[in-house]
């Protein structure tokens, strides 16, 4: 999905301002003096007053990565000697121009520019490692990259492929905290920047308030990002209307206008050869008729700077660093055009000493003291589960960073569309205020999850996971999910889930599920058996969830079914099911499949009474037709990294302490990472204990100007199940080892691997969607 997330910026960032009158009053103020009776007026030696200077305006335009080369251009300005008095700017000229308009050198943006993850503000997922527990069951599950809302009857699609969540975090990054401005006015140098309305397709001037929200907004490429919201406007890419706004900036007063234009040319007829490109040329058809309507508004002393950057990709801000050189040779190309715009050494000292003062006000209104949180909470998550994954407390000072970690604890909640931060200053205290918006396309919603494995032996098999959850049932925070899996495993299943307090660490739920397993019973390679276990389950639980990674779960369950072996008859019986048990798990991986740090811990403790139901021509004896027994099962895996290179161990336990073998309860074990060189599920039994060390390398591919993780790794495994625990014997392990290659995409882990073991076996995997 990514690929055509990345084009955020090529269509433009957005920004506001207003104007100074100060030079028409200047001119005022003198006519006035020409008139009167001043004795230094009329002295015949007097000098005459110097006429006032020009006032510019600096228009910067759209264009992505390209828009480095504003800031060279700024760089030049600066060594001139040229004071900007208005700046305007679309979409990553928006954003250049209002790091400037805040009073930062073009070294500091350039500073902070090189200093940002770009690619990190284009997927707004989760972490999975701040995920609470049960939400990354969900996501390593249910890992098809969107999610549908029902309202009514009506499917509902978020508005973008991207919320701007992570977007909003770079820009907190790069400006830290920013007073919301009664005017942008007010800035180190006026500053407006440019929208467009997505419901009447007209420009619309921000110029106040949230001057982050502002920049966004006028970064905010329709259909790629959900519209930002301001003042009732649903605002996207002001590059749509206005990539060049000349017209704004002598709006604001501007008798000059230095106009950097960025924009990408049309493509030539023979380079219009794929859907992409003809999809790029329409994009640029509007961004570039709309600036050349206003290239034609700029008179003979307006100066219009075109940097070379026509072999730059507007998405790849790994070249930022050429942008910064290319656009200050640009401006020197206008030496002659800039140079009456230079002041006098020590207008522009004081100019630089106005700026400074601002930035220096900027930076002491962020390291002070936050004096009071407000929560403007416009969801049904309760807003002290909120104020405690904040965990910002009055009197805290808190830099950019803390903050965004805040923001994403907040947003890991995983309720909200969007989660932003404001600050206010009333009554001279510092004041947050806290923005959380309802997921707009719920709140009953849709997920699905997708999976392929394929050994190219024993096993295909596609498998599809369908859940459709219920939000607030009754007007409580209970919700109710159903469940589907098809494949060769089917699931029909329906749970209520419910949290007993604010904070959502303590619940009860309770499950009733249908589940048909098909398991297949390998001798030497051979199919041997196959059965098929039908199951109607129904069970309870009282959880406890202390912190976000943990879980602890007490629980009673009932169960009913049969098991049915097709080619042996014998084996064919019924039974019924009841016992208890506790869980007790931690997850911290930020991957399940390609962790590179993190640890997961699973316990389980269930106490089985069973009671079979036979015929007199069963296999089985009558011995066995009532059963107690007790069944533990536990897993372990840990990841530790340096640079690139990560190394995983991981183990699996189980067992049921009876000498009793039970058709019911069941370990398998075969597969990739899971005994190598085994078909999937290949061995089964009772009793199981396997062990691997897994080494693992990550590579960033560039595809599509973007970095795709490539993982090439391999593994030496050792395992075994047995049927009876007195048949338990370390020296029965199968030792294995394997090879693969795989990548994180949309659709969960792609894995191409071989493995192989002691007992000759041999495998090639193919796995999509799989967790392992």
């Amino acid at each position: 999905m990514r690929q055509f997330l990345l084009p955020l910026f090529n269509v433009n960032l957005a920004k506001t301002c207003l104007a100074w009158l100060a030079a028409s009053c200047i001119c005022i103020s003198h006519a006035v003096g020409a008139n009167s009776l001043n004795p230094v007026n009329t002295h015949p030696d007097a000098q005459p007053e110097p006429s006032p200077r020009p006032t510019v305006g600096l228009v910067l335009s759209g264009g992505g990565a390209k828009g480095s080369a504003h800031v060279g251009v700024i760089r030049y300005l600066e060594q001139q000697q040229i004071e900007v008095d208005y700046i305007v700017g679309t979409s990553i000229g928006a954003y250049v121009g209002g790091l400037y308009a805040l009073g930062f050198s073009a070294n500091d943006i350039e500073t902070i520019m090189l200093g940002l993850a770009w690619e990190s503000g284009f997927n707004d997922n989760v972490p999975r490692q701040s995920l609470r527990y049960r939400d990354k069951q969900d996501v390593d599950r249910y890992n098809m990259p969107f999610e549908l809302g029902l309202l009514d009857g009506q499917l509902l699609l978020p508005k973008g492929l991207l919320r701007g969540q992570t977007m909003g975090n770079l820009y907190l990054d790069s400006f830290g905290a920013i007073e919301n401005q009664a005017s942008f006015n007010d800035l180190a140098t006026p500053f407006s920047a440019i929208a467009t309305d997505i419901s009447t397709g007209e420009a619309v001037v921000l110029n106040q308030g949230n001057l982050l929200k502002a920049m966004q907004a006028s970064a905010t490429v329709p259909g790629i990002l959900q519209p930002t919201v301001i003042d009732g406007k649903s605002l996207v890419d002001g590059g749509i209307v206005s990539n060049l706004p000349v017209e704004t900036a002598k709006n604001m007063g501007a008798d000059i206008v230095i106009a950097i234009d960025i924009g990408a040319d049309l493509s030539a007829q023979e380079q219009l050869n794929s859907a992409i490109a003809i999809v790029g040329q329409l994009s640029t058809l509007m961004t570039r008729a709309n600036a050349v309507a206003q290239i034609a508004t700029l008179n003979k002393a307006d100066i219009l700077i075109r940097p070379d950057i026509s072999n730059f990709d507007t998405t790849d801000f790994s070249a930022l660093a050429s942008g910064f050189e290319l656009g200050q040779q640009a401006a020197l190309m206008h030496k002659q055009q800039l140079q009456p715009l230079a002041s006098d050494a020590d207008s522009f000292s004081q100019y630089l000493y106005k700026r400074a003062n601002f930035k220096q006000d900027i930076l002491a209104f962020q390291q002070a003291p936050i004096e009071q949180i407000r929560f403007n909470n416009q969801s049904s998550t309760s807003t002290a589960l909120i104020k405690q994954k904040l965990d910002i407390d009055n009197g805290d000072q808190v830099n950019s960073d803390a903050l965004i970690e805040a923001v994403d604890r907040v947003y890991a909640i995983n309720d909200f569309e969007k989660v932003t931060l404001e600050f206010e200053q009333e009554n001279d205290q510092k004041v947050l205020v806290v923005n959380t918006e309802e997921k707009s396309w719920g709140p009953n919603f849709f997920d699905i999850g997708f999976s392929w494995q394929e050994d190219f032996e024993n096993t295909s098999n596609v498998a599809l996971d369908l859940a459709y959850q219920i939000n607030h049932i009754a007007d409580t925070d209970a919700q109710v999910r159903f469940e589907l899996t098809t494949g060769k495993d089917k699931l029909l299943a329906t749970e209520l889930y419910l949290p007993l307090d604010e904070l959502e660490q303590f619940y009860v739920k309770g499950r009733y599920q249908y589940q048909q397993q098909q398991q297949t019973y390998y001798e030497q390679g051979l199919l041997l058996l196959k059965t098929t276990h039908n199951a109607h389950h129904i069970s309870a639980a009282l959880g406890y969830s202390p912190i976000d990674n943990m879980v602890i779960e007490l629980g009673l369950y009932g169960e009913s079914g049969d098991m049915e072996g097709p080619q042996y008859p014998q084996l064919n019986f019924d039974y019924d099911a009841h016992g208890g048990g506790i869980h007790v798990g931690y997850d911290s991986l930020d991957s399940y499949s390609f962790p590179s740090k993190g640890m997961l811990i699973e316990a389980n403790v269930i106490w089985h009474k069973d009671k079979l139901s036979m015929d007199e021509n069963s296999m089985l004896t009558s011995s066995s037709s009532t059963d107690s027994a007790t069944e533990y099962q536990f897993r372990f895996k840990k990841a530790s990294s340096y640079q690139h290179h990560t190394l995983i161990a991981k183990v699996d336990l189980a067992g049921v302490d009876t000498e009793e073998f039970s058709l019911l309860h069941t370990q398998n074990l075969g597969g990739f990472l899971n005994l190598s060189g085994e078909s999937n599920d290949a061995l089964v039994g009772s009793q199981l204990a396997y062990g691997a060390l897994i080494y693992q390398r990550r590579s960033d591919w560039q595809i599509l100007n973007k970095n795709v993780p490539v993982y090439m790794g391999l593994s030496v495994e050792a395992g075994n199940v047995w049927h009876l625990k007195s048949e338990r014997d370390m020296n029965d392990l199968i030792y294995a080892a394997s090879v693969f290659v795989g990548t994180e995409t949309d659709f969960g882990p792609a894995v191409f691997g071989f493995g192989v073991n002691d007992l000759h076996h041999q495998s090639f995997y193919l796995t999509l969607g799989k967790h392992f």
